[in-house]
């Protein structure tokens, strides 16, 4: 055997649970659910009955983890689905009675996704996508990593205080809802400062996965080898950009591929119906052809994969490993054949004996790193650097977070040891603060949408505000108390949260 590939299947959606009755806003929530969580998960349970281990690592952020547990977003993604369904159905009618065979094929298509879907959510996971995930990491051998808590861009973080919540929410979420405790860390975007890796170490962590953009000038490492970041203390794996090239380059990857369907829905009936492509006549899709491609690309990549780890394995006496990071918003939401492509991948994969997949902990427990790595700051963003989520665009929300930082932060100093209410209002408080330091907002700041994100960020930090208000009176008013129910039910991720954290050291 020539080498390993560690699967990293991460995905993210930032806090946009409603507590109201209609689903309207959680779109990106209710499509990463669809397209991504549940096929993928039932290709890894059905793998697993045929004694095929998926031994995947699954880097989910805590605040999407919080989500797909809540009662509320299970409820809203059925309803959500049910009218995916219903519009299908409709067009599909409408279609036939036009003679429109094609478009009628492709909606009774979506209709026959849109049932199966919705049928395994309810029959084979029981609404808990969460416990299904707990299960393989428990019983077949996938391995949890830990992230930021409402991932956060950990470097643009001004306060150890507010960095040393990130962490530690972060790892407790992720260890009670997938029934172990991580001992890698996912960075958000991959982003990485020198003082992370300490304070990582200090948090239990033994490994994490960084760009290769964080490797300082100068320094040659290859990717296929991991290397200690704090000796015998803190590994870092790096992230394999020419594997992920393979998949993502809009050129040469295999999501560009004209079979494969586009992204853009029709305007007239809301479904996706094309294949890729900018010509003036757009061609319809077709899902038996796009299915037929997702195989052929699984026996591509093996076979790049195959020849990667044996030229690495030439030069070394032990054999490397491709770390490929996986994200939902490409492997369902963009590549809609994607979870095919990776049943396909792990099959094929386990019929031949040049590479094999792992885990990152299990690799590491057979071949320690022998030497050291210089880092730098760094991330997977535009440029290499943090310019995506810091600029003229985010500055005035950038000091409103450090503003709010400075608040919660003199009065958990000054009520170490609250209780009732005041702790109540001061864990409120931390949980509003950490939800507004999520690195999506910026990001679309900089990408030149203003309303929601500024809205969002705004509303966070004002109800964080209006918390410290409360915990810092003597006695709660009816409106107060009022209040503090509203929002503990609005915002609700993090039930074990403890606002002392954000006044502990480092």
């Amino acid at each position: 055997m020539d080498g390993y590939l560690a699967l990293v299947l991460t995905g993210h959606v930032p806090y946009i649970r409603s507590a109201g009755r209609s689903p309207e806003g959680e779109e990106l929530l209710h499509e990463t659910i669809a397209h991504a969580l549940v096929p993928i998960l039932s290709a890894l349970f059905d793998l697993r009955e045929r004694h095929i281990t998926p031994a995947l690592v699954l880097a989910y952020s805590p605040v999407l983890l919080e989500q797909l547990a809540d009662p509320v977003v299970q409820k809203h993604f059925t309803i959500w689905m049910e009218q995916w369904i219903e519009a299908s159905a409709a067009e599909a009618e409408r279609c036939t009675t036009l003679g429109e065979h094609h478009r009628a094929y492709l909606a009774r298509f979506q209709t026959e996704w849109g049932h199966s879907t919705l049928d395994t959510f309810y029959r084979r996971f029981n609404r808990d996508l969460v416990g299904a995930m707990r299960e393989l990491c428990t019983t077949a051998g996938c391995e949890p990593l830990a992230g930021a808590a409402s991932h956060a861009l950990l470097p643009l973080l001004r306060q150890a205080s507010a960095l040393r919540s990130q962490l530690d929410t972060g790892i407790l979420s992720v260890s009670r809802h997938l029934g172990r405790r991580p001992r890698g860390f996912w960075l958000a975007e991959c982003a990485y400062a020198p003082p992370i890796d300490q304070q990582l170490a200090a948090a239990g962590m033994r490994y994490m996965i960084v760009d290769p953009a964080s490797i300082a000038a100068g320094v040659g490492v290859t990717p296929q080898r991991p290397r200690w970041v704090l000796p015998r203390r803190l590994v870092a794996f790096l992230r394999d950009t020419d594997a992920a090239e393979q998949i993502v380059s809009p050129d040469l990857g295999y999501l560009g591929d004209p079979l494969y369907r586009a992204f853009r829905r029709d305007p007239a009936s809301g479904l996706p119906i094309w294949r890729n492509g900018t010509g003036d006549e757009p061609q319809l899709y077709d899902p038996y052809d796009a299915f037929q491609r997702a195989a052929e690309h699984a026996t591509h990549f093996l076979d790049y994969l195959e020849t990667r780890l044996a030229s690495f394995a030439a030069g070394h006496d032990r054999p490397g490993i491709v770390v490929l990071p996986l994200d939902t918003e490409i492997l369902g939401r963009r590549w809609f054949e994607g979870p095919l492509w990776l049943r396909s991948l792990i099959e094929q994969l386990h019929g031949r004996s040049i590479a094999r997949l792992t885990t990152l902990s299990n690799y590491l427990r057979t071949f320690r790193p022998r030497q050291n790595m210089l880092l730098r700051e760094g991330s997977w963003g535009p440029g290499g650097d943090f310019r995506a989520w810091a600029g003229n665009a985010t500055e005035t929300i950038s000091h409103a977070i450090a503003d709010a930082e400075q608040l919660l932060f003199g009065l958990v100093q000054r009520y170490p040891d609250a209780d009732g209410d005041r702790e109540r209002a001061l864990n409120q408080a931390l949980r509003e603060l950490l939800l507004a330091q999520s690195s999506d907002w910026p990001l679309l700041l900089n990408q030149g949408l203003i309303g929601e994100p500024r809205q969002r960020t705004s509303q966070h930090l004002k109800r964080c505000e209006q918390l410290c208000a409360i915990a810092d009176r003597p006695h709660l008013t009816e409106a107060d108390r009022m209040l503090l129910e509203e929002l503990e039910e609005l915002d609700n991720p993090f039930p074990q949260l403890n606002y002392r954290i954000f006044g502990a050291s480092l």
